[in-house]
């Protein structure tokens, strides 16, 4: 048997790793928040509000009592300070910009939509909520910021039901499903967005955006030291869990990765913890065999004061280092992706490099001299999906013999392989067309036949009016076969179109469907990007995106695994998770090494 515990735990990689080779495990905890934050604050995508936050943070950084030369303050500093040159380089990239000029087209676009006694409400509140908010007062450069929202938001309005390609042509009738004549509009919204990508407005919009978020974790950053020195203050395991999911109280539904995790493997609620920050590793010193998980790609900004694991406080990185420390598991397994070795110039790799080794663990993070880069692909599963791993061995364990990286396998299978082999559901008839087939004057003059033994005399068009051959197929049949309603995964024509293009002139991809070895999954591939960014296949002739059934079996898991959440959260999940047959060959070389691992 191997207790085994796992942080940022998603749907349970390792554990079904083992169980695909049926080796025992104990859980002895588990932990994942399903990315619910209740720690950071929202902070809205305005240039006034982010310097007013700014301003807040200064004093509140000021105010609060630290150690001398404590790392977190440093920290705190550090991001602050990379925030308000962010928010200043931005400041005077919209102040030189001309999109003021566009002011009267944008408020004459505006005034001629409302106007429309048939545009649809929910566009008629946010159209004069815009217009209100242009004539309220602001800085400059929120005023220019609101200026490219509004412009970008009719755009993607106009291009729901038009192609941009034809934005400014006279010759060319436009369609809204929002009532809106484009039209009227047409030559003054080219104008307009012209105006826009010529200032990379979109640019500055995500930078915005990306710049409020960081704002906010800043935030998150203080309650949870607020949190953690709280913490200190209970002695009980026990009262300080109650603690920390009372913070997340409210949010138990939310929480669709515990909701996966729990309804698939044995983990006690005592011993599912919420957030990593807050979890105390010294309740399961020597009580863990095998530790595993990962953690975002975080920059390390205090890597030239060569302290070790104390540089990394405040990431997750470190949360995970520190629970290794504390727990002193026999052998740990970290992942992550491939970026993280240029991240920051190759300093984050370093300074991960340099807290594993200081930990007392023998560490394998090399594969023939390079990063120990594994691809699914590789280890017998058809995607594309390179990550990173580290493996540890803690230092006082007799190993049989150095480990190795699993070598790679000839991949005998194609992405095919791995799909629903079964009718699509458009195949299955609705209520109406099943009391239509089993009516018996239907059946009795030969226009219907069930589960016959010689076909019926085939007609032109009978897949459209219900006659012809059936074959009966129960629903508890369909769910033990995993059959599953194909319809909702097949594109209409105009998301066909979309997902078939290569894109625009800031962001071109090769689209190509039908691929032998899948593309990585990702975490977004529920909002359907471009076939050449996400997966697509053909069946009976007609494109749809992957099931969520099929992205699992894409990552590993076989289909004993269940499924209780909705598909978006499957496919989040999924697209979150490391490849189980990767897992299981690391697993394979660990317990040649150390086979006394199943043993206690």
């Amino acid at each position: 048997m191997i207790r085994l515990a796992t942080v940022f735990s998603g749907i349970g990689a390792i554990e079904h790793a083992l169980h695909r080779m049926d080796i025992d495990t104990k859980i002895v905890f588990a932990c994942d928040n399903g990315d619910i934050d209740v720690l950071s604050k929202k902070v809205d995508v305005n240039m006034d509000d982010i310097h007013e936050e700014l301003s807040s943070l200064t004093t509140l950084i000021e105010d609060m009592e630290f150690t001398e030369d404590d790392d977190y303050e440093n920290q705190l500093v550090n991001m602050l300070n990379v925030a308000e040159q962010s928010y200043n380089d931005i400041k005077e990239t919209i102040n030189l910009s001309d999109i003021d000029d566009n002011e009267k087209e944008v408020k004459e676009i505006l005034n001629t939509i409302i106007a429309n006694p048939e545009l649809k409400k929910t566009r008629l509140k946010q159209y004069n909520d815009f217009l209100n908010s242009l004539d309220s007062n602001t800085s400059t450069e929120q005023h220019k910021l609101l200026l490219y929202q509004i412009i970008l938001k009719i755009s993607n309005d106009f291009k729901k039901d038009n192609s941009l390609d034809d934005l400014g042509k006279d010759d060319v009738t436009f369609t809204s499903t929002l009532n809106i004549n484009w039209n009227i509009i047409n030559q003054d919204l080219k104008s307009a967005y012209d105006n826009l990508e010529k200032n990379t407005g979109k640019k500055i919009i995500r930078r915005v955006r990306d710049l409020s978020q960081r704002v906010g974790q800043l935030y998150g950053k203080i309650n949870s030291l607020h949190h953690l020195n709280e913490l200190q203050q209970i002695a009980s395991y026990t009262d300080k869990k109650s603690y920390v999911d009372n913070l997340y109280h409210g949010n138990e539904k939310r929480n669709k990765v515990k909701i996966s995790y729990m309804e698939n493997y044995n983990c006690s609620e005592d011993h599912f913890h919420w957030d990593v920050t807050f979890l105390d590793g010294e309740q399961y010193r020597d009580q863990v065999d095998l530790f595993v998980g990962g953690s975002p790609c975080q920059s390390f900004s205090l890597v030239g004061k060569q302290r070790g694991l104390s540089d990394t406080r405040g990431t997750l990185f470190y949360e995970y280092a520190r629970l290794i420390d504390e727990i002193q598991p026999k052998v740990f397994i970290y992942e992550n992706v491939r970026a993280v070795l240029s991240n920051d110039c190759g300093r984050t790799w370093e300074k991960m490099k340099e807290v594993f080794q200081q930990l007392g663990y023998n560490i394998y993070f090399t594969n023939n001299d390079k990063p120990s880069i594994l691809n699914a692909k590789d280890y017998g599963i058809p995607q594309n999906r390179e990550r990173l791993f580290v493996v540890g061995f803690r230092s006082d364990l007799k190993l049989k013999q150095d480990f190795q990286f699993p070598k790679p396998i000839p991949l005998t299978k194609t992405m095919q392989d791995f799909l629903m082999d079964n009718a699509p559901g458009g195949y299955f008839l609705p209520k109406k067309g099943v009391a239509f087939v089993t009516q018996e004057k239907n059946l009795n003059k030969k226009f219907t036949q069930i589960d016959g033994d010689i076909a019926l005399c085939q007609k032109k068009n009978q897949e459209f009016n219900w006659h012809g051959d059936f074959v009966f197929q129960s629903e508890e049949d369909a769910k033990k076969n995993n059959i599953p309603d194909l319809e909702k995964y097949f594109l209409s024509e105009k998301v066909k179109k979309y997902v078939l293009s290569s894109g625009t002139k800031n962001f071109y991809s090769k689209p190509a469907t039908d691929l032998e070895v899948a593309r990585p999954l990702l975490t977004t591939m529920h909002k359907m990007h471009r076939a050449g960014v996400d997966n697509y296949v053909t069946t009976e002739g007609r494109l749809r995106k992957l099931t969520p059934r099929e992205c699992l079996r894409l990552m590993g898991f076989s289909d004993d695994w269940k499924i209780v959440v909705s598909d978006t959260a499957m496919y989040q999940q999924a697209g979150n998770s490391i490849v189980v047959d990767v897992l299981i060959h690391i697993m394979n070389e660990i317990l040649k090494c150390y086979p006394s691992l199943t043993e206690n």
